[in-house]
């Protein structure tokens, strides 16, 4: 056996680790976003559903960001309807890697939508280290794309060795 064989593997099931743990790790950032969208109340007395999104969660999104930018009132509220539901489907869609280079790229465009978002908010704080970060992540993600190895692209389209 030669060393060179064991050492592509190890370096090929590292960029296929890396790029599993980013994918999960973006996939469930975003769905855990999207779902607490849902989610009224705390600890055991928490529920999920459309009516707390739709009722209790987006208006005050989309006041505040009204409120606090030059976003007009219609623009906002139409930002605050669809992000709950954005987040959810881009999160799963990131985790399981469907057509992955894809999903990453509305991941990303997702968190820059929400970058966006918090930067028309009057605290913006949070853009930079968490929303910056995510994108980083995103990125990271994409450049070991090519290594999908546990995605559902890279089990559904194995290439065969040679």
């Amino acid at each position: 056996m030669s060393d060179s064989s064991s050492s592509r593997c190890s370096n090929n099931c590292s960029y296929a680790f890396a790029h599993l743990l980013l994918r999960l790790w973006v996939g469930m950032r975003l769905f855990m976003a999207g779902l607490d969208k849902f989610r009224w109340g705390n600890g055991a007395d928490a529920t999920f559903s459309i009516a707390n999104y739709t009722d209790k969660k987006a208006p005050p999104i989309a006041k505040l960001m009204a409120s606090n930018s030059f976003l007009p009132e219609s623009m906002a509220t139409s930002f605050a309807n669809v992000v709950g539901y954005l987040l959810v489907l881009v999160g799963i869609w990131a985790a399981l890697g469907i057509f992955t280079e894809f999903g990453l790229l509305a991941a990303g465009l997702v968190f820059l939508m929400l970058g966006f978002g918090l930067a028309a908010l009057p605290d913006d704080s949070e853009v930079v280290g968490n929303i910056g970060l995510s994108i980083l992540i995103v990125a990271a993600a994409l450049i070991t794309s090519k290594a999908k190895n546990f995605s559902l692209d890279g089990v559904l389209f194995k290439k065969k060795a040679d």
